[in-house]
């Protein structure tokens, strides 16, 4: 009877040593899996911001800049048929980059109303222009950076001769007197020293010919003038733009070398 009562009190002894273990290994598992779930998600990676499709070039916060609204009267067409900018009706010459001279001409037209964000001259009637919205939604932002203009002499175009009354002078982005604006809406370009020089000329009302070569089409008509006067018989000429020295020719010895790289002090 010892032999059949043993063995059952053996086993359950045994379970209720194992018991005990087993339910503190679970517990510890069960403690690991709510510890992995109490861990923070990675953050999700920063997403740029969508297109609006409105807006071309956005690089700089222009929303600091004060806005402007006007009535386009006429584009200021350059002398190789794009515009520099345009006027507004009540007489600021609105100024943007030669290179996004093309892209604003697409952007807006005389006759509409727009805003522009940029800085507003002192004195001059003169807006530098960064960003157009035009009232058909679309937005453009200028690229800021401006390269010189090119010259006559690298721009052979056909001899132009406008004259008529004089609308007003013209400015550059400086806010130095670079031409004048023909009550017929033509354009007269000149150096800032050779506008001042014939600045009375230059002046509202003043009846100017100038002979020239340049652009006429669409856009507007623009001489870069190489003669100017009270009358065709009274013309003086005009020191115009000179295009730089010609350098070595591309692929020789000497193109890539830069003037003064090989002196030593």
């Amino acid at each position: 009877m010892r032999s059949v009562f043993f063995l059952p009190a053996c086993v359950l002894a045994c379970s209720a040593l194992i018991a005990p273990v087993a339910h503190a290994h679970e517990g510890k598992v069960t403690h690991h899996h709510h510890t992995a779930a109490a861990k923070p998600a990675p953050a999700p990676a920063p997403v740029a911001p969508a297109a609006t499709g409105n807006r071309v070039g956005t690089v700089y916060d222009l929303s600091v800049l004060p806005v402007f609204t006007g009535k386009v009267v006429q584009f200021l067409p350059s002398t190789h048929g794009g515009i520099n900018g345009f006027i507004l009706d009540d007489g600021t010459q609105v100024l943007v980059s030669a290179e996004q001279g093309h892209a604003f001409a697409g952007l807006v037209k005389p006759g509409d109303t727009v805003d522009i964000r940029g800085l507003k001259g002192q004195t001059l009637p003169i807006l530098r222009a960064f960003l157009i919205t035009s009232p058909r939604g679309r937005s453009m932002e200028d690229s800021v950076i401006s390269m010189p203009n090119h010259s006559t002499e690298m721009l052979a175009g056909p001899d132009l001769v406008l004259h008529g009354p004089v609308w007003m002078p013209l400015y550059n982005m400086n806010g130095k007197l670079m031409g004048a604006v023909l009550k017929d809406h033509s354009v007269l370009y000149l150096t800032p020293p050779e506008a001042t020089r014939f600045a009375n000329l230059l002046k509202p009302g003043q009846t100017v010919y100038a002979v020239g070569s340049g652009s006429n089409g669409g856009l507007g008509t623009a001489i870069d003038v190489r003669e100017i006067g009270p009358s065709l018989e009274a013309l003086t000429p005009v020191a115009v733009n000179q295009p730089p020295p010609p350098g070595p020719a591309a692929g020789s010895a000497a193109y890539d070398i830069i003037p003064g790289s090989d002196a030593h002090e």
